[in-house]
């Protein structure tokens, strides 16, 4: 089941050329779809467990939405993955770099990844408030044995 459709990808185009062609489109949205499952094993449980809340939510399949979309513009935009393009017109010469490790790649960001991450605490956490406290989660009493 695919969480993401075409007119996604061409509704969120900014500039000329947006893709035409659905079926093509849809093939990229789809191996997108098959790396971000890749990265992130449990996503599609996630989603699910969104939607079987009460009231049903949709957080994580639409920020999983929005990383396919840009995933899959990324390709698009650079397909030959062309590192730095040069335009020359007149005595102007203009330059355009693309970034990462796979320019025009279909990949995830660190930053894509981590939004689709499930959010986990540390290892451990250590207190310096003593148990001794009244402050402390485990105080217990009022009586100082001391």
């Amino acid at each position: 089941m695919s969480w993401t459709d075409p007119s996604d990808v061409t509704d969120a185009w900014i500039g000329e050329d947006a893709p035409a062609d659905p079926i093509k489109t849809q093939t990229w949205i789809d191996k997108a779809e098959r790396e971000v499952k890749y990265r992130v094993p449990d996503i599609q449980s996630r989603i699910s467990a969104e939607a079987a809340e009460s009231p049903a939510r949709q957080d994580l399949q639409q920020t999983a939405i929005d990383v396919v979309v840009a995933m899959v513009t990324r390709v698009f935009r650079n397909p030959e993955g062309i590192r730095q393009a040069n335009t020359t017109t007149g005595p102007i010469t203009d330059s355009v770099t693309y970034g990462g490790n796979t320019p025009g790649g279909l990949g995830l960001t660190e930053d894509e990844l981590a939004k689709l991450q499930a959010r986990t605490q540390g290892a451990f956490t250590i207190s310096l408030i003593p148990p001794t406290s009244p402050f402390s989660p485990d105080y217990v009493g009022g009586v100082n044995l001391l």
